[in-house]
């Protein structure tokens, strides 16, 4: 494997790579949209092996397969993968990591720092706004399904047995107090709206 370029940092302009920079992390963002890392509460459980795949090919000493036979590994041993990557999610790790190892060799070792930070906060933007916008869509999703149901928030206050539901702003979560401690319908409604979708509640691959 070629040894990264010894130049200077005054003579190299980010710029220059900011194309590439774009191509990894939506490499990488669509491997973990595919991946049990999907959503997460903590910058770890979000971002998944890239963390370490982004210390580990800064020092040039990594291959590519060297990389993807770790992040594979440990895509294997997360407790919602049942032990096996999708081939969709393996392509988009296998580019990634390559693309990210040829910019690695075509960066100087001095701006391989401010580099990485990009990837690493670029890719972390893309999986939040995921994230959120998942959020809004399964809460307008729920709000369709309860309109669907009752004809006016009374019906459903009265059927939840709270004086403050309302059919707006509300993501249908099972892991929450007002679910475990939900009264009336809230809890029946809830699980036949995941069991309506085919979707496993995301609370689930937390971590």
């Amino acid at each position: 494997m070629r040894k990264p370029i010894m130049t200077k940092e005054s003579k190299f302009d980010p710029k220059t790579v900011k194309d590439k920079i774009e191509k990894i992390i939506e490499a990488f963002d669509l491997y973990l949209e595919n991946s049990p890392y999907r959503f997460g509460r903590s910058k770890h459980a979000v971002m998944g092996p890239i963390a370490k795949i982004l210390d580990r090919a800064q020092t040039g000493s990594c291959s590519p397969a060297d990389l993807t036979g770790y992040a594979i590994r440990m895509h294997e041993m997360h407790r919602q993968s049942n032990g096996i990557i999708s081939n969709t999610a393996r392509l988009h790790l296998e580019t990634g990591i390559l693309e990210l190892v040829n910019l690695v060799e075509q960066v100087p070792v001095t701006a391989f720092p401010k580099i990485l930070e990009r990837i690493d906060y670029g890719l972390y933007y893309y999986r939040r706004k995921r994230t959120s916008e998942w959020l809004s869509e399964m809460s307008q999703k729920f709000e369709h399904f309860l309109r669907s149901k009752y004809s006016t928030e009374d019906e459903l206050r009265e059927a939840w047995k709270d004086k403050k539901a309302s059919f707006s702003g509300v993501f249908p979560s099972r892991n929450n107090k007002a679910y475990t401690d939900g009264k009336g319908t809230r809890r029946q409604d809830i699980d036949e709206f995941w069991q309506s979708l085919g979707e496993q509640n995301y609370e689930e691959e937390l971590e």
